[in-house]
């Protein structure tokens, strides 16, 4: 029987048994699977050095049970494996997806938009903005998008000359000492960034994303808490 290529990322690994990798995909027509790469840390395995993350890959496999055992794998080269600033940001999605991708249900928009933004960050200058705008986007998937449009209270327009608090679970309040500036939300809105306060716009999308997973926190954001002490 001849198997399936999936076209596939990988989010996660961890070691099973001596020898052995159990890694989490997300594949494009199945979504997020779990797998065995058996043999995988012996440097003969035709799946050594080969299951690294951030990397494109093309994957067959078989198993009818939730975990299913890695056949063979194609790499096309997206990443080297330097630990940089780049790296832990990428880590951090990575760890975001896991959290919200249920098993074995398609996620085509937002493993294309994964894909999209792999290319993006890697050559762009302004990686937190690349970064700011796949946190929109992925919002807006989930059902969490902002309304960056109209206040609160009485769904006045955002105006810009006025000031904001930002309220997770219902958006932007006019507050005389507001964090955000009415200019930078409707710049935002317009996917403008230029003049965008990044602390500011870092700290929007945090709390979006913190209300989307009810409170859960994420492992990657205690790393860059302890690396900046």
């Amino acid at each position: 029987m001849t198997e399936l290529w999936h076209d596939a990322f990988l989010l996660h690994q961890r070691p099973y048994g001596n020898t052995s990798i159990m890694a989490e995909m997300f594949t494009l027509e199945n979504g997020r699977i779990s797998v065995i790469a058996r043999g995988a840390k012996k440097p003969k395995s035709k799946f050594f050095g080969v299951l690294s993350p951030f990397s494109k890959l093309r994957i067959t496999y078989r198993g009818r049970s939730e975990l299913k055992t890695l056949t063979n794998v194609d790499k096309e080269d997206i990443f080297s494996n330097s630990f940089s600033k780049l790296s832990f940001t990428l880590l951090y999605i990575n760890e975001l997806l896991m959290k919200i991708l249920p098993h074995g249900a398609p996620q085509s928009e937002l493993f294309n938009l994964y894909g999209k933004f792999l290319i993006e960050v890697k050559s762009s200058k302004e990686i937190d903005i690349v970064l700011r705008k796949f946190e929109l986007d992925l919002l807006e998937m989930l059902g969490y998008g902002i309304n960056f449009k109209n206040e609160v209270d009485a769904g006045h327009s955002i105006e810009v000359n006025k000031s904001y608090d930002f309220i997770p679970e219902l958006g932007f309040k006019e507050s005389p000492n507001g964090l955000f500036d009415g200019h930078e939300i409707i710049s935002i809105s317009k996917f403008d960034f230029k003049d965008i306060n990044k602390k500011k716009f870092k700290a929007l999308t945090t709390m979006a994303i913190s209300y989307s997973l009810d409170g859960d926190d994420l492992k990657s954001r205690k790393i860059f808490k302890t690396l900046k002490k």
